[in-house]
């Protein structure tokens, strides 16, 4: 499996929102930690809450992060829930059935479920 470094966000919207996780794949720790802090300031709203931003090695293969644009308006993108772990510093991707499921799933403080638009690819 090849291994990637990632860009892992964790964040919400609105008080009640759901936790939602980005993974962007970066060329180098340097580029991660810079979009990281870029991200920080987009998402400095009250609004908006990080849960966690870390890079991360991963041998997740997910697909690529996409905004939703003016055109995807009224169309659901299709929701993935995920088990995140890191272990030895590298970030395990799991999927998982349903968000209760994944939550009865928690080990550590160092592990998350989240939803997310982007596929867990083979």
């Amino acid at each position: 499996m090849k291994t990637v470094l990632l860009m892992f966000l964790l964040s919400s919207a609105g008080p009640n929102g759901e936790v939602g996780a980005s993974y962007v794949e970066k060329d180098s720790v340097e580029e991660c930690q810079q979009s990281i802090v870029a991200l920080k300031e987009i998402l400095a709203e009250p609004r908006f809450k990080i849960h966690y931003a870390g890079c991360h090695e991963s041998t997740a293969n997910i697909s690529e992060f996409e905004h939703p644009g003016a055109e995807d308006e009224g169309e659901k993108a299709e929701r993935f829930v995920y088990l995140n772990a890191l272990q030895d510093g590298k970030l395990l991707v799991s999927q998982a059935e349903s968000l209760s499921l994944c939550e009865a799933q928690l080990e550590s403080s160092d592990s998350w479920c989240a939803i997310s638009t982007q596929k867990l690819l083979p």
